[in-house]
C-alpha cells in the first residue's frame, strides 16, 4: 500500500491553476503530449511535464492493483492540497483515458 501511495505522491508536483470547467477533451493519440494538453484544457497546471506524466501513469498503476476509483481520487486530493474533488477526479479520468482506457469500462 505504501508503494501505491508513494506512486500517487508524485501528483504533489502538479499545481492547481484554476478550477476545471467542462468535460475533458477526448484523447487524440493517447500520448504524453495529448495528456498534458488535456490537463491544461481543464485548468490543471503542473510544475514539471515529466512529473505530471509520471503521476498520470501512476493512476493506472493504482487502478491496475485494484484501488477503487473513489479511493484513487481521494488519494490524489490528499496528496495535492490545492485540488478539490473535481480537479482530482478530472486528473484521474484524463490519466485513465490516455494511459489505461480499459479501466474506464470496468464497473
Amino acid at each position: 500500500m505504501r508503494l501505491i501511495l508513494a506512486t500517487v505522491g508524485f501528483c504533489a508536483a502538479i499545481g492547481l491553476a484554476a478550477p476545471a470547467h467542462g468535460d475533458p477533451p477526448p484523447p487524440q493519440a493517447g500520448d504524453d503530449a495529448g495528456f498534458l494538453t488535456a490537463l491544461r484544457q481543464v485548468g490543471i497546471s503542473y510544475a514539471s511535464q515529466d512529473a505530471a506524466v509520471a503521476s498520470g501513469k501512476a493512476v493506472c498503476t493504482c487502478l491496475n492493483h485494484g484501488e477503487s476509483g473513489l479511493g484513487l481520487v481521494h488519494d490524489i486530493k490528499t496528496h495535492n492540497p490545492g485540488f478539490d474533488m473535481e480537479n482530482a477526479s478530472n486528473f484521474a479520468m484524463i490519466a485513465a483515458k490516455f494511459y489505461c482506457p480499459q479501466q474506464l469500462s470496468k464497473s
